[in-house]
């Protein structure tokens, strides 16, 4: 008899933790695909759900001439030493001038154990008005 209900519990237990797996996998931000074209970064900044973080990694002088609107700006060359993002699966999206930064910037990420992250590339593939403030 105490056997059973020891199986029952473990059991009981099994199926709850699937049931959190599952939930929580249903819950989380769809992955990124590795590179982004401007369709797809407007779709994601659309999307107020989704809690994008979109990463300037260029210079702050170069943020400061143009950046896309709502980007926060993050050096590529400082976001192994300072860039802190408690949520590791949250979708960020890194870009700069001509793409080469951001593609550092992306592989620095996901070295740090960062697991959703996507390289727009250049700037200037946006076609939308940039900010300045």
């Amino acid at each position: 008899m105490r056997q059973e209900a020891g199986n029952t519990m473990r059991k009981t237990l099994v199926a709850a933790a699937l049931a959190a797996f599952v939930l929580g996998a249903a819950m989380a931000a769809p992955r990124l695909p590795a590179l982004l074209d401007e369709k797809g970064l407007v779709a994601l900044l659309a999307d107020r759900d989704m809690k994008v973080l979109l990463l300037d990694v260029r210079t702050a002088e170069e943020y400061a001439a143009g950046h896309i609107p709502g980007a926060t700006l993050f050096p590529y060359d400082e976001l192994a030493a300072k860039f802190r993002e408690p949520d590791k699966g949250r979708p960020i999206v890194v870009y700069c001038r001509t793409g080469r930064r951001s593609a550092i910037a992306r592989e620095t990420l996901l070295a740090m154990g960062y697991t959703n992250v996507s390289d727009f590339g250049a700037y200037t593939k946006w076609s939308g008005k940039l900010a300045t403030n």
